[in-house]
């Protein structure tokens, strides 16, 4: 929709809100975004399908919210417009994402213990609350299996043999590993990497955690696959040792034997199909690297 639509929305069904500024973004794929007086968010989806998925997440966050995590999470609040859904709003989270270097590396040690109460508190809301909702299992062994292929067929052409060994190897220790088999599903966030986790750079905190959209419900370990791979295993045992389950060694495996290597796949395959540029050696030192730091351990 154009911009004065979204706001006519707005207007129609919270006229009491005093309009001084507006920002947007309506480029994305799923949602248009309008932020008003740079506190007040409303997120509209682009279509049925998409909507249906936010009014999923709505009744995920309140479960959430009823567990009063540490950190910020959006508080939905559903906009009907003539009976219609049309969308969310919530307060704005104050913070920015962790995507710049300089700013992951002022991480303090209290943030392994926000983010730790976070994923308890998620992955312990009782999924019955949820039988009304259309969220499901994604990473199905298809779903892995599609994956492989399309590293084979996409990205190897890039990659020297020592490269390609090792991500076979990656991937045939994952399809053949019991572990990945026996773990009790859980709700997990499914999209949990720095882009999503905001922090407050002057305090040198996480300030919130956004975009549920990915939810699921999978293996808890899959939670830790980003935190792994941007922060390594030091920040990812921290926040281990703040997560209150009894399998802590467990998913620790399952992070460093799998999940907290195959994010590189997702980013790589994002950019070979949007023709951006790569930088092949960085990327692939990094995930030799934990390659290396998995062999070691098992």
């Amino acid at each position: 929709m154009k911009v004065n639509q979204l706001i006519d929305i707005v207007k129609r069904t919270h006229p009491y809100i005093q309009i001084n500024e507006v920002q947007t973004n309506i480029n994305g794929w799923d949602n248009d975004i309008l932020l008003l007086n740079n506190n007040i968010v409303f997120r509209f989806p682009k279509s049925k399908g998409i909507a249906a998925k936010v009014k999923d997440e709505v009744a995920l966050m309140n479960q959430l919210q009823l567990k009063n995590p540490l950190v910020q999470i959006p508080k939905y609040e559903c906009v009907y417009l003539d009976g219609v859904f049309r969308g969310v709003r919530y307060e704005y989270l104050d913070g920015e994402s962790l995507s710049d270097l300089e700013v992951i590396n002022t991480l303090k040690p209290q943030n392994a213990e926000i983010i730790g109460d976070f994923l308890t508190k998620l992955h312990s809301i009782d999924l019955t609350k949820l039988k009304d909702t259309k969220i499901i299992s994604i990473h199905t062994k298809e779903y892995w299996e599609d994956l492989y292929n399309s590293v084979e067929t996409l990205v190897y052409p890039y990659l020297k043999q020592p490269q390609k060994t090792e991500i076979n190897n990656l991937f045939k220790n994952f399809f053949s590993n019991s572990i990945f088999l026996t773990p009790k599903k859980v709700l997990i966030h499914g999209d949990l990497t720095i882009a999503n986790i905001l922090f407050q750079k002057d305090k040198g905190l996480v300030s919130g955690i956004i975009d549920f959209t990915d939810a699921q419900i999978g293996d808890p370990a899959f939670d830790f696959a980003g935190l792994y791979w941007s922060f390594g295993p030091d920040f990812t045992n921290k926040v281990l040792s703040f997560y209150q389950v009894k399998d802590k060694e467990s998913i620790l495996n399952r992070v460093q034997s799998f999940y907290g290597l195959q994010t590189i796949f997702h980013n790589l395959l994002y950019a070979i199909k949007e023709n951006q540029y790569v930088d092949w050696e960085t990327a692939l030192d990094r995930f030799s690297s934990l390659y290396s730091i998995r062999n070691k351990r098992f």
